[in-house]
């Protein structure tokens, strides 16, 4: 891996920016930015906690960051987009913190004709429960869901989870990855590259460096994940 590169002030503020999804062909940024103080950065306005804000390439550069705005944005926490390959679904966790804790759930919304995004709801199925659903993934083949969860049987912390939606637009019942994906720490954010060959995502298990840290592995060698 190359160093990594700062993006650009139309994309990083003084401000807190993460959690970003790109689009199949490169040129669609959407990421989340978060205000402190009211402040969300240079010329950006927000709606409250984190929103999730979009940009386009033009050329090497990319255009000032816009903010997504209502239905998508609202009084809440929105973070963690993930865009399907197609362009026409947003999956994204929305969160509300109650005191110390945050309830957070995914939402999913979709591409109208006339340009706009529809109004977010709740993905349906057995994928939300009563405690922190977050990290949402959707696979390049559009049927395949992952994300984390302390809400579902799990192995200790927050767990990744695979749900398959079927012939009928149902979600299926989450699959826990299982060991050595999942351990008794905390794993999320599971990414797969564009050929499906490739899974990453973030665990604070014992050996790495500090904190959260990324691994890589090769997803025909766990189970049924390539399927």
């Amino acid at each position: 891996w190359h160093a990594s590169q700062n993006m650009g002030k139309s994309i990083n503020t003084q401000m807190n920016e993460g959690a970003a999804t790109i689009s199949a062909d490169g040129n669609t940024l959407i990421f989340t930015a978060c205000e402190q103080n009211g402040n969300y950065g240079y010329g950006r306005n927000g709606y409250g906690s984190c929103d999730l804000f979009f940009t386009v390439k033009r050329g090497d550069k990319w255009t000032q960051a816009i903010n997504l705005g209502p239905p998508i944005n609202s009084g809440s926490w929105e973070s963690q987009p993930s865009l399907s390959a197609d362009g026409e679904t947003l999956y994204f966790v929305r969160g509300v913190n109650r005191g110390a804790r945050r309830e957070s759930d995914i939402m999913v919304s979709n591409l109208g004709e006339d340009g706009y995004w529809t109004k977010p709801q709740k993905i349906s199925g057995h994928i939300n429960t009563d405690e922190p659903e977050e990290s949402v993934f959707i696979h390049p083949d559009n049927k395949t869901l992952y994300f984390s969860s302390k809400g579902h049987i799990g192995m200790g912390g927050s767990d990744i989870y695979m749900s398959r939606r079927n012939a009928k637009n149902e979600w299926g019942e989450p699959i826990n990855l299982g060991y050595p994906i999942n351990t008794f720490s905390d794993e999320n954010s599971l990414l797969v590259g564009p050929d499906g060959k490739i899974g990453y995502f973030a665990s604070d298990r014992d050996g790495g460096m500090g904190e959260l840290d990324i691994y890589a592995f090769i997803m025909s060698l766990v189970g049924n994940l390539s399927e």
